[in-house]
């Protein structure tokens, strides 16, 4: 104890003087801890918001949803035997103009009953609800409209619009619906009316995909444990999906958690990034005190001493530079709250939660022991008589101690189990880590090798070169620094760019060349002839394409409740909820088998199925095994006799699951039909469709890709600052780097000047010693984003690779324009500098 303490009073004076020495140290911790710490304090933030909402979300405690079907007298007695019920319906359908006017657009039709919203409130456009709704008026029923489909189509209150066979008048625009986030992916504008009023829009038909859900608020006696205990004891066998409010808004909650944990991946990136420049200002400031660290040993100081002195100082700057960053990422929320709050359904928590900021302490801590523990083992155990002499350089060769690179891996061990632990997706969080280690691996390789290459080329002619690379390789270079500073940064901005560019070009690729034009949906039986024959009449169209369409829930893998299965969270997005199905004689000739055979022509024995190879894939299913699917209350299991490789990126009529022409015939069906259309004629070719068949929904694939690259971009923005930030970082790293060296570049500017050479001379050599430095080291980042972009677009995505030249071209341009600036200052003052006075300080 009194070594330890003897220790800090050395430490806190030598700090006195010392501070400045650390601005690199003090910058590089605090970017790398802010950036974890409010990625994760946001994160939470959102996820707390919207489990405070949840049951704003839900509309209720209790959710139980099912298509196509409706509670029965025993069911719905249960349910009012707890608390208050509602009921909520929903559909597509087209609303047209009318009065002269021919534009239509799809339309998320919601039917609602009088107590409905039975948790939260509506908010209307200028506070303009009426107190009844839904009242007819002038005989034409009601519909509350959207804000955006008020806009899509020019609508205001009072006008008129068809649904189905009916005219409805706009009784009022909603611009906020409680429970809007719990109805998933919404591919058009939605609407609201009374459920006399669905009925008489005549959209209610066989076979129509209409989804009902079940609000149940519960009275203040009644618990959701108990009342999901009770219910699963009273209908074992029910085919709805219950949730309860801890689901409500789930969806956004899965987003938002793993939006935010990616963005720490990159974050703790910037913090490692950060770690190098830790590493180089601790190895400039112990150089800076070789005749301090002496001066102890001779005293009689042991190693452990000045370790001890020299770890207390960096750990208390370490410490001033955390709780900064964590000051940040605490406030953070406060600080966006706002801005998120315009592009979220529910405000920000708002609250200082512990986690976050003791996981991002935790990483700042253990990034600061990595990468201060190895400079520091190399000053305590150099000999005082050799610190005296002034023999230690940068270049010379020290033993380390083996115990050190034992605690040095030890660490590095923590850090990762520390990241995976907390992880949710676990496996991309190690290929993160992996990719991250070998890049750094690989940077510090391709610094050492350009020294080598540096030294081993034939002696350039050109004097300004010959210095340059001279630079390059001498004792005490920053050549390693500036790859591993930059590069990273580099490798991650290279990465998401042909990423983005290759997801950008597919989906503008297949829209253009393979895409349907149009999705037609609840085509009804006798409509199915007359309307594929109108589509196939009508000027431009082509590749009309219908299967027949409905819905079921997946419940039992072979013979094991769904719920019981443990499946690759890749794939349990097949078994959320209810999932379209269709039946065929033939296979689709874009479905190749991988395993199995098809049924036989005319086939109308047992139920049979064919699967998705991906479906086989991550529920570990074979040919043979027998799956159940629950379809309009009617539990069908059926053996899988072929898997089919599925290729999503087509946008096309596409199923998880296919029966045999046999079993599903008798059920109520729709169709569901695409077509292609010539680009000028697509206007002219809805308004003809949408009037000759008003009942059938019209979904445009432009707008649906728009909506999905609009997601892209907000994203791709995101993680865009992110990439900047680690550049920001790296550019700290460097400026530290070529900060270290500024002494030796004024004293050789110096020499050069007394020797005859101009300033110009010497501007040459600098500049083009920071020029080769940003060219390989951008080059470096190039070969190596590039392979991480192509293993993610390929191996990931299963997307076709294509190359992007100016990608490349601008991360050697950045690189290069950052080293130079960086250089810039350490040139302008060693140019400056008088060599008659630099020589007699030396």
């Amino acid at each position: 104890m009194d070594s330890l303490a003897t220790a800090f009073r050395f430490a806190i004076r030598e700090l006195r003087s010392g501070i400045r020495r650390f601005r690199i140290f003090l910058a590089c911790l605090f970017l790398g801890t802010a950036i974890i710490a409010s990625v994760g304090s946001v994160t939470v933030n959102i996820t707390e918001g919207l489990s405070q909402e949840a049951r704003l979300f839900l509309g209720g405690d209790i959710e139980v949803s099912m298509m196509q079907r409706e509670l029965t007298q025993d069911e719905k007695a249960f349910f009012e035997a707890y608390g208050t019920i509602s009921r909520v319906s929903t559909l597509r359908a087209m609303a047209h103009l009318v009065e002269g006017k021919e534009d239509s657009s799809l339309v998320e039709l919601k039917a609602v009953d009088e107590l409905y919203p039975l948790v939260g409130a509506l908010k209307f456009l200028d506070d303009d609800g009426p107190e009844n709704l839904y009242a007819e008026k002038d005989g034409h029923p009601a519909v509350v409209i959207s804000e955006a489909l008020a806009n899509r189509l020019d609508l205001g209150k009072g006008d008129r619009l068809k649904l189905g066979e009916t005219v409805y008048h706009v009784s009022a625009i909603v611009t906020y619906e409680p429970d809007r986030s719990n109805q998933g992916l919404q591919l058009a504008p939605g609407a609201l009316m009374s459920y006399a009023g669905l009925e008489a829009s005549g959209l209610i038909r066989p076979g129509s995909l209409i989804r009902n859900y079940y609000r149940l608020r519960l009275d203040e006696d009644n618990g959701i444990k108990q009342f999901k205990k009770d219910l699963k004891a009273a209908f074992p066998d029910a085919d709805w999906r219950l949730r309860d409010r801890g689901d409500g808004g789930a969806g956004i909650r899965r987003f938002v958690t793993r939006l935010g944990q990616f963005l720490s991946l990159v974050g703790l990136t910037a913090l490692l990034v950060g770690g190098v420049g830790v590493s180089n200002a601790v190895t400039a400031y112990l150089s800076g005190k070789t005749a301090t660290i002496a001066t102890f040993k001779i005293l009689g100081a042991r190693s452990g001493m000045i370790m001890q002195i020299y770890l207390i100082q960096v750990l208390l700057m370490a410490a001033m530079a955390t709780a900064a960053g964590l000051l940040l990422g605490a406030v953070m929320p406060v600080l966006v709250g706002d801005l998120l709050g315009r592009f979220l359904p529910v405000p920000l928590a708002a609250g200082f939660y512990f986690k976050p900021i003791l996981l991002a302490g935790l990483y700042s801590l253990l990034i600061t022991l990595i990468f201060t523990l190895w400079p520091l083992s190399r000053a305590q155990n150099v000999p005082a008589a050799r610190l005296f002499r002034q023999l230690v350089n940068k270049g010379e060769r020290v033993k380390y101690p083996k115990s050190f690179m034992v605690l040095i891996l030890g660490l590095l061990a923590m850090l990762a189990g520390l990241v995976v632990w907390q992880a949710e997706h676990r496996m991309i969080t190690v290929y993160f880590l992996g990719g991250t280690l070998f890049a750094f691996l690989v940077l510090y390789g391709a610094g050492g090798l350009i020294r080598i290459l540096a030294r081993r080329m034939p002696r350039p002619k050109s004097p300004a070169l010959r210095i340059a690379l001279g630079n390059i390789h001498r004792p005490g270079n920053a050549t390693v620094s500036v790859v591993l500073s930059l590069g990273l940064g580099l490798i991650l901005f290279t990465a998401i760019a042909l990423t983005e560019y290759n997801i950008t070009r597919e989906i503008d690729g297949r829209a253009s060349l393979e895409a349907p034009s149009y999705f037609f949906i609840d085509v009804q039986k006798n409509q199915h002839d007359a309307f594929t024959s109108f589509l196939g009449n009508l000027d431009g169209v082509s590749e009309v394409e219908s299967v027949p369409n409905l819905r079921g829930r997946i419940t039992h893998l072979k013979g094991v409740p769904a719920e019981e299965v443990e499946i690759d969270p890749e794939g349990r997005w097949m078994l959320r909820g209810d999932r379209g199905l269709t039946f065929a004689a033939k296979r689709p000739e874009n479905n190749p088998l991988s395993a199995g055979e098809w049924w036989p022509e005319g086939y109308s024995g047992p139920p049979q199925v064919s699967v998705s190879q991906e479906m086989a894939d991550t529920m570990s299913l074979a040919t043979g095994d027998k799956i159940t699917v629950n379809v309009l209350g009617r539990s069908i299991t059926a053996e899988i006799v072929s898997l089919r490789e599925v290729d999503w990126s087509t946008y096309g009529i596409n199923y998880v699951v296919m029966f045999d022409p046999n079993t599903l015939k008798p059920a109520p069906f729709t169709y569901v039909a695409t077509a292609k259309v010539a680009p000028d004629l697509e206007s002219e070719t809805f308004r003809a469709i949408a009037r000759e068949f008003p009942q059938v929904s019209i979904v445009r694939m432009k707008e649906v890709l728009s909506t999905l690259q609009d997601m892209l971009i907000k994203i791709g923005a995101a993680v865009d600052v992110m990439a900047g930030i680690t550049i920001l970082a790296g550019i700290l790293v460097l400026a530290g780097a070529i900060a270290a060296g500024h002494k030796r570049r004024v004293y050789d500017a110096a020499v050069l000047k007394i020797l005859g050479a101009t300033r110009k001379d010497v501007l040459k050599a600098y500049v083009l010693e920071f020029v080769i430095l940003g060219l390989l080291a951008g080059l470096v980042a190039i070969g190596l984003g590039s392979l991480a972009a192509w293993g993610i677009v390929t191996g990931i995505m299963n997307m076709a690779w294509h190359f992007a030249p100016d990608i490349p071209a601008l991360t050697i341009s950045v690189s290069i324009a950052f080293t130079l600036a960086s250089g810039m200052m350490s040139i302008w003052l060693a140019m400056s500098a008088r060599p008659a006075q630099v020589l007699r300080e030396a």
